[in-house]
């Protein structure tokens, strides 16, 4: 795992990335800066890392950082002020019920699939939900 710190506001950000994982480094930054939103390592109004900072950081294109923050952006996670970076969106515009349930839906299928090829069964697959829904609970904020 490796871990950002941000320059202009010290923030504690996980980014675990695996290039050899076969799931697109863009959407495992996605991933990373979901949790640790959800964990509590980043609040509303927290500025991120600018896309030349964190390329440069995990040693990827700024290509991969430009389409993670676009898709973190129209999930409505962050939003992008111009000449100021990235921020943490504070929830005054939250998805509509319709889109989550799309977003959440492809994801499902995905794990449905990527675990039946492997051999889960219903019940490992769902024993797996669990236990990532429990290390997503909230944890007390990494002081500085």
């Amino acid at each position: 795992m490796l871990y950002c710190m941000i320059s202009a506001h010290t923030v504690n950000l996980p980014i675990d990335i695996n290039p050899n994982s076969g799931i697109p480094l863009y959407r495992q930054i996605v991933s990373s800066v979901k949790a640790a939103f959800l964990r509590g390592y980043i609040r509303p109004g927290e500025r991120l890392p600018s896309v030349r900072e964190l390329a440069a950081h995990l040693g990827v294109n700024p290509t991969t950082i430009v389409k993670a923050y676009d898709r973190l952006e129209h999930e409505r996670l962050i939003v992008r002020r111009q000449g100021q970076g990235a921020f943490v969106a504070d929830g005054q515009q939250p998805l509509h019920p319709e889109e989550r349930v799309e977003i959440l839906t492809k994801h499902a299928a995905q794990l449905a699939i990527e675990g039946r090829r492997l051999g889960l069964t219903e019940r490992e697959l769902l024993e797996l939900l669990r236990e990532e829904l429990r290390q997503l609970r909230p944890e007390k904020r990494r002081t500085k």
